[in-house]
């Protein structure tokens, strides 16, 4: 398995890889649970897919696997253009060490199980990035079901607002810090002991 982060720094190396990420994407989320509307070209491709993002793309061999999308917080994002009221706890953050984390998602047949030991993986390559990267926070419109495990993790979890309906299920503002801390517990529940990251990556600080 392989976990690499395509930026703009890196996409020229990553063409087929980030049209599997959209398609996939779109089979997710607009197919399968139909929260966006589906594309005449097969891509879910929305307002936040700018040159600042940074995108999680998980392949094995020639097989797309899984994927995410981080965006920094001081620019237009997920939380603060489509839920601007959501955070009713804690105010939401703009600022640019603070990274927001949304369409994460796994394809179904890599979902044996409940897909637990990948998604860790998915996590702790998260937190290497967002480690290397030097951002102090990453977080988002949370599954509300993923709270617990996050804990269980040793992650610090800050709810920012109250439960959202987003499909039938409930989900909300939640935000963690990025820290080694953080990254061991991922790896301890991804059954991983070292970095995940490709070395194509590049990790220059934000």
């Amino acid at each position: 398995m392989e976990f690499h982060f395509v930026t703009r720094d890196n996409e020229h190396l990553f063409q087929l890889e980030l049209d599997a990420f959209f398609r996939a994407r779109h089979a997710v989320y607009a197919e399968e649970l139909g929260w966006v509307q589906q594309s005449p070209d097969g891509l879910e491709i929305d307002p936040f897919d700018t040159s600042a993002a940074a995108y999680l793309v998980v392949m094995d061999g020639d097989e797309f696997v899984a994927g995410s999308r981080l965006v920094p917080t001081h620019l237009p994002h997920l939380l603060s253009e489509v839920f601007p009221n959501s955070c009713s706890l804690i105010p939401m953050p703009r600022d640019s060490s603070i990274v927001e984390w949304t369409r994460g998602f796994v394809v179904p047949e890599r979902r044996e199980g409940g897909g637990l030991v990948l998604k860790a993986q998915c996590c702790a390559a998260v937190m290497e990035y967002c480690l290397a990267k030097g951002y102090r926070q990453v977080g988002g419109i949370q599954d509300v079901k993923w709270l617990a495990i996050w804990k269980r993790m040793g992650w610090n979890v800050y709810i920012h607002g109250d439960p959202i309906d987003i499909g039938g299920e409930d989900w909300l503002p939640a935000y963690f810090d990025v820290s080694e801390a953080a990254l061991a517990g991922a790896r301890r529940w991804g059954k991983v002991t070292g970095g995940l990251l490709s070395l194509s990556i590049p990790l220059k600080a934000a």
